[in-house]
């Protein structure tokens, strides 16, 4: 497996993830390169941490990222955390209201439910952090690694895309996703606050973007504002 470019600064792998050991819902990393160095967003599962490492060195060139950025710290997505320590020790840095969960002061259990998915889902969430220490904590409207932090709260408290201004791009973690073309929300078992994670894809919809990059399923390469509007619409309650 190897990144594959998808605009003229960003690279995207897709690792394997194997949801309760049956179910196969791949999740996309992606590599930013800045003039002398990269960024990770996301880690991907545990169970896939030699992939990334493997393809890291080789998209690096040995160099290994100087940092990870958080969309936030689900397992399929900071899993890989404890494997980049050990190969490289980058920096990790989150939005601060992510942090209790990164560093285990907090579990996503102990998270009030307002619905039923994720009132059961929770009681799936037993991991208690990643062991990290965290580098720097964001807020929304901050830039880092040249991109611009949009908080997004719904899926999980701290839940962040990264707007990288010069390719019109946008990682949006799981804010949106994008099953053989189809738009979906983040799963529901997995999102504290719903009606939070679609007011979260509005403002995805203003964003000054031409492409758009879920964590799970395909980027979108045109007419994005569009696309997200008529998601919205179709799925008005």
């Amino acid at each position: 497996m190897k990144f594959q470019q998808v605009s003229e600064h960003i690279s995207r792998l897709e690792l394997p993830w194997r949801f309760f050991g049956t179910i196969n819902v791949p999740v996309a990393v992606f590599l930013v390169r800045e003039r002398d160095s990269f960024t990770l967003v996301d880690t991907g599962v545990p169970e896939s941490a030699g992939v990334l490492v493997k393809a890291l060195g080789e998209a690096t060139a040995g160099q290994g990222p100087r940092r990870v950025l958080l969309t936030h710290a689900h397992h399929d997505h900071a899993g890989g955390l404890n494997a980049l320590q050990v190969a490289w020790k980058p920096q990790v840095i989150c939005h601060r209201d992510e942090a209790p969960f990164v560093t285990g002061a907090m579990t996503y259990r102990q998270l009030e439910a307002s619905g039923l998915a994720f009132w059961l889902g929770r009681l799936l969430m037993t991991h208690r952090g990643w062991g990290v220490k965290l580098e720097q904590l964001l807020d929304g409207g901050q830039s880092v690694a040249g991109m611009v932090v949009i908080h997004l709260p719904g899926h999980t408290p701290g839940s962040v895309a990264y707007l990288h201004p010069q390719d019109g791009a946008v990682i949006c973690g799981d804010a949106v996703m994008n099953f053989k073309g189809r738009l979906s929300g983040a799963f529901p078992f997995s999102t504290q606050d719903p009606p939070a994670a679609r007011a979260a894809i509005y403002r995805l919809a203003e964003l000054d973007c031409n492409l758009l990059l879920p964590s799970h399923g395909l980027p979108i390469l045109r007419d994005v504002r569009g696309k997200l509007l008529r998601f919205l619409e179709r799925t008005e309650r």
